[in-house]
């Protein structure tokens, strides 16, 4: 398996996070929205230059910035 940003992982493919690039406020966060190391995710669609990219964990729908998706590292299937 590789490591991509979730930024570059492909519409409709699944992956698990295997790192968060981010200080304890950014992980804080991620883990409200129930995002952590280990849980696996679907990446949904993405809106090009820079828009959000919206993301399936477990029976959610998220919609995450560019940004705070960009330090998101998951292993591609």
């Amino acid at each position: 398996m590789k490591k991509v940003s979730l930024v570059h992982l492909k519409p409709d493919h699944k992956g698990k996070i295997s790192e968060i690039i981010g200080g304890a406020g950014l992980q804080n966060r991620l883990m409200s929205m129930g995002l952590y190391v280990g849980k696996e995710i679907t990446k949904l669609s993405y809106i090009g230059l820079r828009g959000p990219v919206v993301i399936r964990v477990g029976r959610s729908v998220l919609a995450l910035g560019h940004g705070m998706a960009a330090k998101i590292i998951v292993e591609a299937e």
